[in-house]
């Protein structure tokens, strides 16, 4: 009986918390046009109609207030509306040009004057709409101000830190959006309400790094109507403190619309790097990133379609000076030059291995006096991005809509000194996110959103030579898995080493979520409730096996005093 009574407390406790819960905006990229309808004395006015129009789209929704003169209308997509309120024996108000932003509100306050329905007031001027239904600090950055804006590298994500709280550690790189100095994996990213998270690295799967930092994919920039970035979200984003970047994408329209594009960088325009010095040419630096996308009816006013490509195809030359060996004799000096330390060791009385010798040849020529060599590899990058959106108006109250973004990159990057373009690091990527939603406004008062998402990021960072068995360099190494084939390191004191990244291979074949979520909306005079579920799966494959090619260290010292020395060959 008493468990009972406390389960009985638990259930009354949970429907007044549902009771007296606070209005908050649903975990999506739609908005919600709310307010009151009262006549010049400031009493509301009861069942007054409101129409909703879609300028973009031709769709309308309509509700009616309440006693109060209240109205509410949720699960609006992003764009431009027409709104009018009307009311027997009053004036007819329109407001015009009525901007709703991803995951808003628009709070419009009507009017209305005594007299006959079928004249209009139309409001066409007015300061701009404040958002007074909700205290998150954040804002919204539109596809013009995306566009206008000077963005290296054309990644929407370097426009985040323009919102307060919101700061990126300096050099960038992986994970380095920090909000009101949270963990960088603690931000939440989402896609038209689809979820873009990766759940093992915590980061975002569209635009996510590569090799040296940069992102391996993009998400066109001209396919983005804005985003937003709220640093104290409301409860029910849930299971992340950081900020909410919240992602719209553009739509079709009954008007025929994209755009082409192509931008261009050349070191012909450019000054020379400081290391990199006359004489000899100068070091390339070529990038190149374009795209096109289009957004029609397919139907006017029920059926659209949008899509979006963008390429980058980049070639960065790198330039810096190394510590390697002399190729040739420096008069005796063995520390620096490769003849003169064989030399060293036959004068000892010894054998120079075989085997070393023949690793000598990956290092670089050296024929000067020192041992610093102007070495540099450039970085080569290829990368692919496509997006799909349809939306499907069945009526005015039921909307299907999905999207789908694929992105591929190689990119081959120096990411750690290195004295051959074999072992530079390469990092293959593909990222996928889509989605579906279904909104259904059931009446006037209550309305459904049903969601499925999908994310995948799946990305292999390798040296180039990880598929060369070291037993072709002449190396039994003892390694067996393919997973760790490719040259090992071999350091030598005093110069760079040979080899590559000793921290690859990274594989992630893949990291995937899967998302279902419902949520109901339902208002009544002043009160608003919202309440649903989500299911999350999130899986991993993921290794990396640090110094899995081996690891060979030379400290420097004598031949004799080094150990194995003392028989008649030395490695």
């Amino acid at each position: 009986m008493k468990s009972r009574s406390v389960f009985s407390a638990l259930i009354l406790s949970f429907f007044l918390f549902l009771l007296f819960i606070p209005v908050v905006n649903s975990q999506s990229n739609t908005g919600r046009v709310l307010g009151t309808v009262h006549d010049q004395s400031g009493g509301g006015i009861a069942n007054a109609t409101i129409t909703i129009l879609d300028v973009d789209r031709g769709l309308t929704r309509t509700t009616v207030t309440d006693s109060s003169g209240e109205y509410l209308v949720p699960n609006l997509a992003p764009g431009n509306y027409h709104v009018r309120a009307e009311a027997k024996g009053f004036k007819t108000s329109e407001r015009d040009k009525v901007l709703l932003e991803v995951a808003k509100d628009v709070n419009l306050e009507f009017v209305l004057v005594p007299g006959s329905v079928t004249d209009v007031v139309t409001v066409t001027e007015e300061a701009p709409l404040l958002d007074t239904s909700s205290t998150t600090l954040g804002g919204t950055i539109s596809n013009q101000t995306i566009n206008d804006l000077p963005l290296n590298g054309r990644d929407f994500q370097n426009l985040v830190t323009l919102r307060p709280g919101v700061q990126r550690y300096p050099g960038g790189g992986f994970l380095s959006i920090s909000s009101n100095g949270n963990r960088p994996e603690d931000n939440n990213f989402i896609v038209d309400g689809t979820d873009n998270n990766d759940p093992y690295y915590g980061t975002t799967v569209i635009n996510a790094e590569g090799v040296q930092g940069t992102p391996a994919t993009h998400m066109p920039i001209d396919a983005i109507q804005e985003f937003n970035a709220e640093e104290n979200p409301p409860a029910e984003y849930g299971w992340k403190p950081g900020a909410i970047v919240n992602v719209g994408l553009k739509s079709g329209t009954n008007d025929y619309h994209g755009t082409v594009y192509d931008f261009e960088r050349n070191n012909f325009f450019d000054a020379r790097n400081w290391f990199n010095t006359k004489p000899g040419p100068q070091k390339a630096l070529r990038l190149h990133e374009f795209g096109a996308n289009i957004g029609a009816p397919i139907i006017k006013n029920k059926l659209f379609y949008f899509v979006a490509y963008e390429g980058v195809r980049d070639l960065v030359g790198n330039s810096e000076v190394l510590p390697t060996p002399v190729t040739s004799s420096l008069g005796g000096d063995p520390t620096n030059s490769i003849p003169d330390a064989i030399a060293a060791v036959q004068a000892a009385g010894l054998t120079p291995s075989a085997l070393s010798l023949s690793l000598l040849k990956y290092y670089p020529t050296n024929a000067g006096s020192t041992p610093n060599l102007q070495v540099g590899f450039p970085n080569k990058n290829r990368e692919d991005n496509g997006l799909v959106k349809m939306d499907y108006h069945f009526n005015d109250r039921q909307t299907l809509s999905g999207h789908y973004f694929i992105g591929d990159s190689l990119q081959t990057e120096r990411d750690i000194p290195v004295l051959q373009p074999i072992w530079q690091s390469q990092a293959k990527t593909r990222a996928q996110v889509g989605g579906f939603s279904w909104v259904n406004s059931i009446s006037d008062r209550l309305t459904n959103e049903a969601r499925f998402g999908y994310n995948r990021f799946w990305q292999t960072i390798v040296t180039v030579d990880a598929g060369v068995n070291p037993i072709v360099y002449g190396l039994n190494t003892g390694v067996t898995s393919p997973v760790n084939f490719g040259f090992p390191e071999i350091a030598v004191s005093g110069f760079n080493s040979l080899g590559g990244n000793h921290g690859w291979p990274l594989l992630t074949t893949p990291n995937q979520t899967y998302q279902l979520a419902d949520i109901v909306s339902y208002s009544r005079g002043k009160h608003a409730w919202k309440f649903g579920g989500e299911l999350r799966h999130g899986s991993t494959d993921n290794v990396r096996d640090r110094y899995g090619k081996g690891r060979f260290k030379f400290p420097g010292g004598s031949a004799n005093s080094l150990p194995g020395c003392a028989a008649s060959s030395c490695f």
